[in-house]
């Protein structure tokens, strides 16, 4: 373009150098003619209308140099801008989105964990253990009869039963007021001799007259409850004796303190239980736990010895093995254990020759 443009002046100029010479070299005048002459030459100036107007014209174009400006449409530049369009970082707001963490919040649906709660059906399948309990109960085959003994007898009362784990008499009063464990029932009768009364066959000695018209049943448990057999009612004859029948029994407290039920004082596994047996004398049974399937038991009586220290020679002892439908069987079983037992501090010190152990028991 720039030559272009170049070329142009150029021509132009040696057409004005040509039209000066010819306009000089065509005429004899004077200098200051020639001047007047060649001052109005610039308007012949048009006459490069024919020729170089048209082709000068372009030079008016030259001011495309404006066109150069196209260094503006550099301002694509501007185009760069997009570098705004780079705020989509903003859009990066999308950890705004990220809140979802928010939507972590189903960890409330976590809250699933409710349908444990609805392990609540255990309610609606209580009914139905209940049922299943009544199934699966004690079952009496053989109720106790009425028996008829003379003061001072002795007598037993029979029982059988299915699916039991434990056996334990009972004897009510006449007016049934009362319901009595053969475990307490010498606290009333302190005579009466109870043997077998954790047992199906109860034997009943040295009968006094105020057991006349009281009866007695059995109740046997096992892990899903218990069931009662029917009672039988003891009558008691007055003999040759000429006895009189008294009104009311005489509660009787058992001896020095040797009463009521105890726990091995460490982890509560051994369980006592001393009943009267006569002045000077205690019934105890203890059961040990070893585990759920086994316990340890023994039965004894014991007698004053000396300074409120009871001691013990006859002691029966043997070891229930609990099955998975309940039943149990018993070994290991020994007679003629002897121990003793004093109170100390308000303790029980149990202390079996047969091991040489002595546990401290505390009031249950």
């Amino acid at each position: 373009m720039k030559k272009k443009i170049f070329s142009i002046m150029i021509l132009t100029l040696a057409l004005l150098a040509l039209s000066a010479c010819g306009s000089s070299g065509g005429s004899g005048a004077s200098p200051a003619a020639q001047i007047s002459a060649v001052t109005p030459a610039p308007v012949p100036t048009p006459a490069p209308t024919a020729e170089s107007i048209p082709a000068s014209a372009p030079a008016p174009t030259s001011a495309p140099v404006v066109t150069a400006a196209p260094v503006v449409t550099a301002a694509p530049v501007v185009t760069a801008a997009p570098v705004v369009t780079a705020a989509p970082v903003v859009t990066a707001a999308p950890v705004v989105t990220a809140a979802p963490v928010v939507t972590a919040a189903p960890v409330v649906t976590a809250a699933p964990i409710v349908p444990a709660a609805t392990s609540a059906p255990a309610v609606f399948s209580t009914p139905a253990p209940a049922v299943s309990n009544q199934a699966n109960l004690p079952r009496i085959t053989k109720n106790p009869t009425d028996e008829t003994v003379q003061v001072n007898g002795k007598c037993q009362f029979v029982t059988r039963y299915e699916n039991a784990v434990l056996a334990e008499w009972h004897f009510v009063s006449p007016d049934n007021t009362r319901d009595i464990t053969y475990k307490d029932i010498a606290y009333v009768f302190p005579t009466l001799n109870v043997i077998n009364g954790y047992a199906k066959d109860m034997t009943l000695d040295k009968i006094p007259l105020e057991l006349n018209g009281w009866r007695v049943y059995c109740r046997f448990s096992n892990n899903y409850g218990y069931t009662d057999s029917g009672s039988a009612r003891i009558t008691v004859l007055p003999g040759a004796s000429g006895a009189t029948y008294p009104s009311t029994p005489t509660y009787v407290q058992p001896h020095r303190g040797f009463e009521g039920r105890w726990a091995e004082e460490i982890a509560g596994r051994c369980q006592l239980t001393f009943s009267y047996a006569g002045e000077g004398s205690v019934h105890v049974a203890i059961t040990w736990s070893g585990s759920a399937f086994e316990r340890a038991c023994w039965m004894m009586t014991a007698n004053v010895y000396r300074n409120d220290i009871m001691i013990y020679e006859d002691g029966h002892y043997w070891v229930e093995t609990y099955s998975s439908d309940t039943s149990y069987t018993v070994s290991q079983e020994s007679f003629g254990g002897t121990g003793s037992f004093y109170i100390e501090n308000g303790k029980l010190h149990w202390i079996n020759d047969q091991t040489g152990q002595e546990t401290v028991l505390i009031p249950a």
